[in-house]
């Protein structure tokens, strides 16, 4: 499978070790980069928290550069949100919530306008799509082994068969093709 998940929780190096997470922000970034040049058509999905205790703007724009910089074709972006008997829930520097909010919405933007481009770039790309469900306005849905939903016209002949499919149409969340 071409599908590689990477947790990131925060672009912010200062983040991260009040996280306790195992790496920097420059570790994440070179993690990616390995990824991409071993399997360059693998996609990067990840999880982000913004408004972690103690996130400055300018940790919120080191966030920002990583999704810049690695590209992610998924991402599962949250508020912080205290948890009981966690050392970060008594912090002190706990972030508002209308700016943790404001935070998410610009990154998830943002994300947003990258998927387009990356969705934008596979118009005509040929891709191997296993078909495992039947719709009712006579398509099939599949996924490709990067984890790109595409849909075709077709019937119930295609399902649980791999087959070439070349992207004709993109779309934020799919991607239309036809057979080849």
């Amino acid at each position: 499978c071409k599908q590689i998940h990477v947790p990131l929780q925060s672009g912010s190096t200062s983040l991260l070790k009040a996280m306790k997470r195992g790496y920097s922000k420059e570790n994440f970034i070179n993690r990616c980069e390995k990824i991409r040049t071993l399997c360059p058509e693998a996609t990067i999905s990840t999880d982000v928290i913004v408004g972690f205790p103690g996130e400055s703007e300018a940790d919120f724009e080191d966030t920002m550069d990583v999704l810049e910089r690695v590209r992610f074709e998924q991402m599962f972006s949250f508020k912080y949100s205290p948890r009981p008997h966690t050392e970060a829930a008594e912090f002190d520097d706990q972030i508002d919530n209308s700016v943790a909010g404001e935070r998410l919405t610009r990154l998830q933007a943002r994300h947003t306008e990258i998927l387009d481009e990356i969705m934008d770039a596979q118009l005509g790309a040929v891709h191997k799509v296993y078909f495992d469900e039947l719709k009712p306005n006579g398509r099939v849905s599949g996924r490709s082994d990067d984890g790109k939903l595409f849909f075709v016209e077709g019937s119930e002949e295609l399902l649980g068969k791999i087959v070439d499919v070349k992207v004709t149409k993109t779309s934020r969340g799919a991607l239309d093709g036809v057979l080849v």
